[in-house]
C-alpha cells in the first residue's frame, strides 16, 4: 500500500535511540529497523503490538463471524500478526502509511512508516495514562507551540481544567468511579487504532502472495497486459471493507453515549426540587453527575473524529486505487462496481459530515446547559436551566441521521480479485 492520508494536528514523537543509530539508506536520511530490534518498551512498538493484540482486529467486533472467516479477513490478520516483529520494519521519515516488499529470499516483509496516524497513537499512549496525564498536559501548556495543548482541550472538553493539577485530577477520578475513569483514558489512548488496524489488514492480504508470481502480474499490469492489478484491488478493498463495520460500531457507541447523557440529565432534574443545593451529599451528587455527562460528551466527540477519519480514508483509498491500479477499459463488471462504490462512498462522506456537524451543535448545547447548572449550583444563577432544555438535547440527538457506510461494494470487488488471483495461481501462502 503506497498511500498516506495525514490527519490534522500531527505532533512528532520522541526520537528512537535505536533508529538514531540505524544505518541511513540511500543518503537521504531514511532510517529503517526491524521491530524485533527496537526495545519492547519503545512506544511505537508498543502501539503496533497493542493494535495487533486488541479487539481492533475485527474492528471492535463489527465483522460478522462468517464474514471475518469467509472473507479472508481472519487469515490476513493472522499473517500480519505472524510477521510482527521479526519481518516488519519501522521506517522514518515516512513516505507511505504502510507498504511491503520481498527480500532476496523471496519472503515478504512489511513496513510501518512514520505517519500522522501512528504519531497520534504514540502521543496519546504517552498522555492518557493515570500516572502521566497531569504532567503531560503541564508540559503541553508550557510549550511554545500551543498545538498540543489545544488538541488536548478539544479532546477533553469541559473536563480540561481537572487535568491541570493532581488535586483536581484525584477529585475527577473519585467522582467518575474507577471503571468510567479508566474507560475514558483507555478510549482516548486508543484513538485511531482502527486506522492502523486497517493498514495492517491491507498488508496482511499481501502477505499471502508469492513473490515471483506477484512480480509477474505487476509487470503485466505495467506493460498494459492487464487493466487491473488484482492483488492491489483485493488489499485496497479489504482495508476499505474494514472501515464500514467500524463506522457502524462507532455510530452505535455514539447513540449509547447520548442515552447515558439523557439519563444523567434526568438525575440533575431531581436536584431542582430545592432552591439551592444542600452542602455535602447534594453537592457531591451534582459534581459526579456533571462529570459523567462531560465524559460521555468527550466520548461522542472521540467517535465523531474516528468516523470522520474512516470516511476520509475510504474515499482516499478508492481514489488512490483507481488512479494507480486501474488502466483504460477494465472489465465492465469491475468498472460498474467501482463507479457505484465511488458514488456510495461520496454520499457516505457527505452525510457523515452533516451528522458530525449536527452532533457538534448538540454537544455545544449540552455544554451550555451543564454550564447553567454549574452557575446555579455555585449560587450565581437563581434557577437551573428549564427542563425543556434537557428534553431538547434528546430531541436534537434523535433527529441526527447517521448514514450507513458502503457495505457490498468492497466485498464484491474482493471476491472478483480473488477469483482472478486464483486463476493465475497467485494465492500461495508463504511459510511462517
Amino acid at each position: 500500500m503506497r498511500f498516506s492520508v495525514r490527519p490534522a494536528r500531527a505532533f512528532l514523537p520522541g526520537i528512537l535511540l535505536l533508529l538514531a543509530a540505524a544505518p541511513v539508506l540511500g543518503g537521504g536520511g531514511l532510517e529503517r529497523a526491524l521491530f524485533k530490534d527496537i526495545p519492547a518498551t519503545d512506544p511505537t512498538r508498543e502501539v503496533i503490538q497493542a493494535v495487533l493484540g486488541s479487539p481492533f482486529f475485527s474492528m471492535r467486533g463489527g465483522f460478522a463471524a462468517k464474514e471475518w472467516a469467509g472473507g479472508g479477513y481472519g487469515e490476513a490478520w493472522e499473517r500480519a500478526r505472524r510477521y510482527f516483529p521479526n519481518n516488519t520494519y519501522f521506517v522514518r521519515p515516512g513516505t507511505y502509511f504502510m507498504t511491503h516488499g520481498f527480500g532476496p529470499d523471496g519472503r515478504l516483509f512489511m513496513e510501518v512508516h512514520e505517519s500522522a496516524y501512528l504519531t497520534l497513537c504514540v502521543e496519546n499512549r504517552r498522555t492518557f495514562t493515570a500516572g502521566s496525564i497531569v504532567g503531560e498536559y503541564g508540559r503541553m501548556l508550557g510549550a511554545a507551540d500551543g498545538r498540543e495543548a489545544a488538541a488536548f482541550r478539544e479532546k477533553t472538553g469541559r473536563l480540561e481544567p481537572l487535568f491541570r493539577d493532581e488535586t483536581a485530577h484525584r477529585s475527577l477520578r473519585k467522582a467518575l468511579g474507577e471503571a468510567l475513569y479508566l474507560r475514558l483514558l483507555e478510549e482516548l489512548r486508543e484513538e485511531n487504532y482502527h486506522m492502523l488496524a486497517g493498514g495492517l489488514m491491507h498488508e496482511g492480504m499481501h502477505a499471502g502472495m508469492d513473490d515471483a508470481l506477484v512480480a509477474r502480474i505487476q509487470a503485466e499490469f505495467k506493460s498494459g497486459g492487464r487493466s487491473v492489478q488484482w492483488d492491489e484491488m483485493r488489499a485496497f478493498m479489504a482495508e476499505m471493507g474494514c472501515h464500514g463495520p467500524f463506522c457502524k460500531w462507532a455510530e452505535g457507541d455514539i447513540a449509547a453515549s447520548w442515552s447515558k447523557v439523557k439519563d444523567l440529565l434526568g438525575e440533575l432534574e431531581a436536584l431542582r426540587k430545592r432552591p439551592r443545593l444542600r452542602p455535602g451529599p447534594d453537592e457531591r451528587r451534582f459534581e459526579k453527575t456533571r462529570a459523567k455527562a462531560w465524559v460521555f460528551a468527550a466520548l461522542v466527540r472521540l467517535r465523531m473524529r474516528e468516523v470522520w477519519q474512516s470516511a476520509r480514508r475510504m474515499r482516499g483509498l478508492l481514489e488512490s486505487f483507481r488512479k494507480d491500479y486501474i488502466k483504460a477499459e477494465p472489465p465492465a463488471e469491475v468498472d460498474d462496481l467501482l463507479t457505484k462504490l465511488a458514488r456510495d462512498t461520496a454520499g457516505f462522506v457527505a452525510a457523515a459530515g452533516v451528522a458530525i456537524q449536527k452532533s457538534e451543535l448538540a454537544l455545544r448545547f449540552l455544554e451550555e446547559i451543564l454550564d447553567q447548572w454549574s452557575e446555579w449550583a455555585a449560587g450565581r444563577r437563581p434557577f437551573p436551566p428549564p427542563v425543556t432544555d434537557s428534553n431538547d438535547v434528546a430531541k436534537r440527538t434523535k433527529n441526527i441521521a447517521w448514514p450507513d457506510p458502503p457495505a457490498d461494494g468492497p466485498g464484491a470487488l474482493m471476491k472478483r480479485a480473488e477469483s482472478e488471483i486464483a486463476k493465475l495461481g497467485l494465492d500461495k501462502p508463504l511459510p511462517g
